[in-house]
């Protein structure tokens, strides 16, 4: 007799391994899954047997799309895929698939499942349409909207992986105060204003050779890690949309970006030099590729359709070149923390004359006794009341918080997923997000000029 459900896990990087096998094993042990098979490119074998070397909860295969012998067209499509999943499927029985490739592969992957009802999870975010090998922002509503159509028509459910939305002080603290204030005094979020320090540190030739997060194909931080905090902005910005159903809203969304070209310019050339890094003619040299950003700051407005008053104002920055722990000129084999990433998160959100909650959430290096070992977080947590008219509150609250491990919160998702009970970070519950992603993809295009969507 065949038990429980079989994991399909499509893309197995260090990430996977590092951060979920154990979340695989506990739900094994529970009767959740009868075990997982991997799915990866060929290309990857070395690095995949490498990686499961080091494990004790094994897969029971490991399945590798042929990516060296077969053109893309031959193994990157339905049929031959499908062909593979089929026989998953007759062995195992009933499977759910964890999408983890790199993001420019979601979207066929995810029809897939939405088509054959396989139930998914797919990474953060959800896809990055690609027109001629190159990132098309145009195509976003439409795909969703595509999506969402094969979603209905079929019997299975649709999550997506992202920090924010099981996070001890993000959703707990934040979003939680935000979501009870505004239904006890009915009186909506007035502003958001999210600011995100990456400290991500690239070198003009990983621009160029870096296929994890890469910027070659036309998009950056946007659909890297700025989806984690646009999807902070939106479930703010959500409330609104609860507080007032009959209502119907329109964003407004102006923004700048930095790109790999203006690095000399960035990262001045005493520093770059340290890497051998101060490249005085890329610009030129790289003048016929579209690289993805950097760095992004928006402006943002949030309108009643119908009478055009305006309701929340708000800025969104997501930044990467910031303080990094980076020293290495190139990359050493097996690290983790490629880049040198270190991170720093503010996020304030007010409600009218009555109501401001505040976090910041950063990370601290812990230094050995030559290099990093390990990067620990911390956050504080600040709100200012009007006491005065609100009796039962305090003018101010200040709260610390330390021993943070983000990962705990994309762990919480993925074991609820794999026990059938992740049932807040739905497919559905980000459409809004994938709104702003276009909004301020589109605004980057036109380089300050307003871009209005309904939201």
């Amino acid at each position: 007799m065949k038990k429980s459900t079989h994991l399909v896990v499509i893309g197995y990087d260090e990430i996977v391994s590092n951060k979920y096998t154990e979340c695989f094993e506990n739900a094994f042990n529970k009767g959740m899954i009868n075990g997982y098979t991997i799915i990866d490119l060929l290309s990857e074998k070395e690095n995949i047997e490498s990686r499961i070397r080091k494990q004790s909860f094994l897969p029971e295969k490991v399945l590798y799309l042929d990516n060296i012998n077969l053109s893309e067209k031959e193994w990157f499509n339905e049929e031959y895929f499908g062909k593979i999943i089929d026989e998953i499927i007759k062995e195992k029985g009933k499977i759910k698939i964890y999408i983890a490739t790199e993001v420019r592969s979601h979207e066929k992957y995810l029809r897939f499942c939405a088509k054959r009802g396989i139930s998914s999870l797919t990474e953060k975010p959800i896809f990055a349409p690609m027109t001629n090998g190159c990132f098309d922002i145009e195509k976003i509503p439409t795909i969703m909207r595509e999506i969402k159509d094969d979603i209905a028509k079929n019997n299975a459910e649709h999550s997506i992986m992202t920090l924010g939305r099981y996070h001890a002080i993000y959703n707990d603290i934040v979003i939680k105060f935000v979501k009870d204030k505004v239904k006890q005094l009915e009186t909506p979020v007035t502003s958001v204003h999210l600011r995100h320090a990456g400290g991500v540190w690239n070198t003009h030739k990983e621009y160029d050779s870096r296929e994890d997060h890469p910027y070659k194909y036309g998009y950056g931080m946007l659909m890297h890690g700025g989806y984690h905090y646009i999807d902070l902005v939106s479930q703010c910005l959500c409330v609104n949309k609860k507080l007032y159903p009959e209502k119907k809203f329109v964003l407004e969304v102006s923004s700048y970006a930095a790109f790999p070209q203006d690095q000399n310019e960035r990262i001045g050339k005493k520093i770059s030099n340290k890497f051998e890094d101060y490249c005085a003619n890329w610009r030129e040299e790289k003048k016929e590729i579209i690289y993805g950003e950097t760095d992004i700051t928006s402006t943002f407005c949030l309108k009643d359709k119908e009478n055009n008053n305006v309701i929340t104002l708000g800025t969104i920055s997501l930044e990467q070149t910031t303080p990094s722990v980076r020293k290495w000129k190139d990359i050493p084999k097996g690290i983790y923390n490629k880049n040198g990433r270190v991170s720093s998160v503010e996020l304030e959100v007010q409600l009218s004359t009555v109501h401001s909650i505040k976090v910041h959430c950063y990370d601290v290096p812990v230094k050995g006794i030559k290099e990093v070992e390990r990067i620990d977080a911390f956050a504080r947590v600040t709100t200012r009341s009007n006491a005065s008219l609100l009796k039962d509150e305090e003018y101010i609250t200040d709260n610390t918080y330390d021993g943070l491990f983000h990962s705990k919160s994309n762990k919480k998702l993925m074991s609820a997923w794999l026990s059938n009970e992740e049932n807040i970070s739905k497919f559905e519950d980000h459409i809004s997000v994938m709104k702003i992603v276009y909004a301020i993809g589109k605004s980057i295009k036109n380089e300050g000029k307003a871009v209005q969507i309904e939201f």
